[in-house]
C-alpha cells in the first residue's frame, strides 16, 4: 500500500539536524518513507491532506500494563503498597485470558488515537495481548511478568509461561511485535530467576524489562537484606546489561548511575505515575543524561496513570524537572520531545528504523490537526516542537500510521470498531471487578 501526506504545514523531522520543515509532502511506500520532497509526483493508493496538521514521528511509550487499562479509576489516591496488596493484586487473580484481550484492545485504541505508535508492555496472559496487539497494528514489545516471590514452584511455572510466550510470538510471525524478557523486579524475583532472564538476553539479544528503585522502600529493603543497594546488588550478581530496560529508577544514587553507564543500562522513565502513586523522589534524569545514560518515557498503566497519553507525559516530564531543580532551562521541549521519540527507538534496540521522519526509515508517522483552540496559533518555525510538548493534547492526533499501515485517518479508526470495543470493555471491566 501507498500513502501520500499530501502538502503537510510542517513536518518535524527528528533527524540528526532536528529540522522542522514546510509545506512538504511525504510518500510512503511498502512500510517506508520514499520521499520527502515539495512537489511528489507518485501516484498513491491513499492521500490524506496535511494542510494545517503537524507531521512528526510516532511516539513511544517503553512502559505499559495494557490489560490493566480496564483498572482504569477504580482505585485511586492510596499509597503504593496498599494500592497493591488491597485492590490491584486481589482483582488481577480473577484475570483471565478473554478480560485481558479486551482490555489489551481498549489500551491499543487509546494508544492509536493520542499517536502513539509502539510500546513495551509486561503483564499476563500475553499471547492474548499480542492477538490485541496483530489486530490494532500497532508495533509492540511484550513480556510475561515473572513474578517467583522467591517460590521453585512458581519460578519454573513462570518459566514454562515465559518459553510459551516466546514461541507464540515467534509463530505469530508479525514483524511488528518482538518477545522481551520480564522479570517483575528484583524484589519480586529470586537471583536465579533474574540470572536465567540474563543469559537468555546475552545468548539471543533479547530485551529485558523490569522495575528498579521505584519507591525508597525497595531501596531501603535491599540494604537492610543485602547490605548494598538494589543497583548495587544487581552489579554484584551479573545481572546488569545494555539490553537491561530499568523502570522508573526514582531512587538512584550517584553510584548507581555510575553503574548504569559502565553496564550500559537504559531507563524507561515514567513521571506521571511516579507522581500519583506519591513514590516521593523524582528520577535524577539530568545526571543520567550528564553520563550518557539512555532514557525514553513511559506512561506505566491506566490504573496508575489513568491515561495513555503521551503528550500528557511529556509535558509533565518537562514540568516536574522544572519544579523541582527551581530550573525553567533544565528540560526544554526538544530534550522532551527526543525522549518519547528517539529516545524510546533507542532503548528498543530499534533507532536504524524508527523514531524519525526521513527516506528510507519505517512509515511511523502521525499527524496532528491545528484547527485547534489549543493549536492556535504557531508562531513559526522556531516555537513548533514546544507547541507540541506543552500545548497538544492527544487527542490533537488525527492520522495515525505504523509501519506504513493506516490505523486511523481524520480521527476514524481504520483496523478496528471502537464502538465494539468500548462495549466489550465496559462489559469485562464491571467482571473483572464485581
Amino acid at each position: 500500500m501507498s500513502i501520500l501526506l499530501k502538502d503537510c504545514s510542517w513536518i518535524v523531522t527528528q533527524n540528526a539536524s532536528r529540522e522542522v520543515l514546510r509545506e512538504k509532502s511525504i510518500y510512503i511506500e511498502d512500510g517506508m518513507i520514499r520521499e520527502i520532497a515539495s512537489k511528489i509526483a507518485h501516484e498513491a493508493d491513499r492521500v490524506i491532506e496535511c494542510k494545517d496538521k503537524i507531521v512528526m514521528p510516532g511516539l513511544v511509550n517503553t512502559h505499559t500494563h495494557l490489560p490493566m487499562t480496564l483498572l482504569r479509576g477504580y482505585v485511586d489516591d492510596m499509597p503504593l503498597q496498599e494500592w497493591l496488596e488491597t485492590k490491584i493484586w486481589p482483582t488481577e487473580r480473577k484475570l483471565t485470558g478473554e478480560l485481558s484481550y479486551q482490555g489489551a484492545l481498549l489500551g491499543c485504541l487509546e494508544m492509536i488515537r493520542t499517536g502513539t505508535t509502539c510500546f513495551m508492555d509486561m503483564y499476563f496472559f500475553m499471547e492474548d495481548v499480542a492477538r490485541a496487539v496483530k489486530q490494532s497494528g500497532l508495533r509492540a514489545f511484550l513480556s510475561h511478568a515473572i513474578i517467583d516471590i522467591f517460590d521453585p514452584e512458581r519460578a519454573e511455572k513462570d518459566r514454562e509461561t515465559t518459553q510459551r510466550l516466546h514461541r507464540f510470538i515467534q509463530d505469530l510471525g508479525e514483524s511488528r511485535i518482538q518477545f522481551v524478557l520480564g522479570p517483575h523486579a528484583p524484589y519480586t524475583c529470586k537471583e536465579e530467576t533474574l540470572l536465567r532472564c540474563k543469559e537468555i538476553s546475552d545468548k539471543e539479544n533479547i530485551l529485558i524489562h523490569t522495575h528498579i528503585a521505584e519507591t525508597k522502600n525497595e531501596q531501603a529493603s535491599f540494604e537492610t537484606r543485602y547490605g548494598r543497594r538494589e543497583v548495587e546488588y544487581l552489579d554484584k550478581i551479573g545481572f546488569l546489561s545494555p539490553r537491561l530496560v530499568a523502570v522508573h529508577s526514582v531512587w538512584l544514587s550517584r553510584n548507581e548511575i555510575e553503574l548504569f553507564r559502565t553496564r550500559g543500562v537504559k531507563v524507561s522513565h515514567c513521571p506521571v505515575s511516579n507522581m500519583k502513586l506519591g513514590d516521593g523522589g523524582v528520577a535524577p534524569l539530568p545526571e543520567m543524561f550528564e553520563a550518557g545514560i539512555p532514557v525514553s518515557l513511559g506512561t506505566d498503566s491506566a490504573s496508575s496513570n489513568n491515561c495513555l497519553d503521551m503528550f500528557e507525559t511529556m509535558k509533565v516530564c518537562s514540568l516536574l524537572h522544572k519544579a523541582q531543580r527551581w530550573d525553567p532551562t533544565i528540560l526544554p521541549a526538544q530534550k522532551v520531545l527526543d525522549l518519547a521519540t528517539l529516545g524510546g527507538a533507542e532503548t528498543l534496540q530499534i533507532a536504524e528504523r524508527v523514531g524519525g521522519i526521513e527516506e528510507d526509515k519505517a512509515a511511523d508517522v502521525i499527524a496532528l490537526d491545528l484547527k485547534a483552540p489549543n493549536m492556535t496559533p504557531i508562531h513559526g518555525k522556531e516555537t513548533v516542537v514546544s507547541d507540541l510538548v506543552y500545548s497538544a493534547k492527544g487527542m490533537n492526533v488525527s492520522v495515525t500510521i505504523v509501519d506504513g499501515q493506516l490505523l486511523m485517518a481524520e480521527g476514524k479508526f481504520q483496523t478496528v470498531d471502537e464502538h465494539e470495543i468500548y462495549q466489550a470493555a465496559q462489559k469485562a471491566a464491571m467482571e473483572l471487578v464485581r
